[in-house]
């Protein structure tokens, strides 16, 4: 089987789709942030054509933010966080969370959508960093974080670890697991199967 930089389009935006994206697309997380660029080609088009009914189909929803709209010019990717809103829903409703987010001037309806959008204009100004929180990192380690600037944090993995080391390793290894899993089944030729990726 080809590589992943030698596949065709298709296969390369799927293979990214489902490998990265698997732990949230098997229901371990509340959502995965993939960025989507390959030199030469308008993967935009074919994530429009084909990527959200792919991952639609498994239960997963999508929200896009393109170059433009993150100061990167119009180089033609987009940041895709792909999410499993009832999951989302529980994070943006919890406690921790709201403490984070209600400061930076997210809705007090706690609305997915509404989120969203202001994740969106939060991305202006710069990086958002709360945005850990809507990939299920634990808010002690998105609170740590940002307190921290990134540094001091107990161990590394998917996130910096601020909190809880023993229960972040485990979910790490979960994750891990999920991308193997995929990446696997793309070797064997398989097509992501209904019955592995169930939402």
């Amino acid at each position: 089987m080809l590589s992943i930089r030698e596949s065709g389009d298709e296969e390369y935006l799927r293979a990214i789709l489902f490998c990265f994206g698997a732990p949230t697309i098997m229901g371990l997380k509340a959502g995965s942030l993939l960025n989507l660029r390959r030199e030469g080609t308008d993967l935009c088009a074919l994530w429009e054509e084909r990527g959200k009914a792919w991952l639609r189909s498994r239960g997963v929803e999508t929200f896009s933010f393109s170059d433009a709209e993150l100061g990167r010019g119009a180089r033609g990717g987009l940041l895709v966080l792909l999410y499993r809103r009832e999951l989302l829903s529980r994070i943006l409703n919890s406690d921790g969370a709201r403490e984070i987010l209600s400061p930076l001037g997210y809705s007090a309806s706690w609305d997915v959508e509404a989120c969203l959008e202001r994740l969106r204009e939060r991305f202006i100004d710069g990086f958002p960093h709360e945005i850990g929180l809507f990939l299920d990192y634990p808010p002690e380690d998105v609170r740590g974080f940002i307190r921290n600037k990134g540094a001091g944090s107990l161990a590394v993995g998917y996130w910096k670890v601020y909190g809880d080391v023993g229960r972040a390793r485990r979910a790490f290894r979960r994750f891990r697991r999920a991308e193997n899993e995929a990446a696997r089944s793309l070797l064997s030729g398989f097509k992501f199967p209904a019955r592995t990726f169930a939402s």
